[in-house]
């Protein structure tokens, strides 16, 4: 019985090895060179939840975002007239980009009003990058709540010319 225990540990480590090497496998491995820089878009329509007296309330206004990634891999920008600095780009290194259409995610932090008439004083954001393609990057901006992630625009963003 001793044996088939130390066989059964042995197999769940050999399992487990083999499934992070898969998923590593699967996604980015760096951040390609071709990424630092400003990056822009459009105004887009921006839309920010709250939830007052238990129902969900939708506020929205035009905005641009803006955002420099630095050859150190930190971000700053603005998205709308809220300014975010030491964001952190990281790898979707888990979910291929087939899958999730995401290669990258873009940690901004709390930032402030988006727009005049945005409800929220302070709110956690991210921005979710696809790969580069044909020079642009597609992307959406994300509010982030504890394990929640509300989608509030969806946006373009094209490299300036250095």
């Amino acid at each position: 019985m001793k044996n088939c225990n130390i066989n059964f540990h042995r197999l769940k480590s050999g399992i487990l090895v083999l499934l992070v090497y898969s998923l590593n496998s699967c996604g980015q491995r760096s951040i390609p060179r071709e990424m630092v820089g400003h990056w822009t878009t459009q105004k887009h329509l921006i839309t920010v939840r709250t939830k007052p007296e238990g129902k969900w309330k939708f506020t929205s206004d035009t905005a641009s975002i803006t955002f420099n990634i630095n050859n150190d891999h930190t971000v700053d920008g603005f998205i709308g007239s809220a300014k975010f600095e030491n964001g952190e780009i990281r790898l979707n290194w888990l979910l291929p980009v087939r899958m999730s259409g995401q290669a990258f995610t873009i940690k901004c932090g709390k930032i402030e009003k988006i727009f005049e008439n945005d409800p929220l004083d302070l709110k956690d954001v991210e921005l979710w990058l696809g790969p580069i393609i044909n020079g642009t990057i597609d992307g959406e901006l994300r509010y982030t709540q504890g394990h929640a992630y509300f989608p509030m625009a969806g946006a373009i963003f094209t490299k300036a010319e250095d």
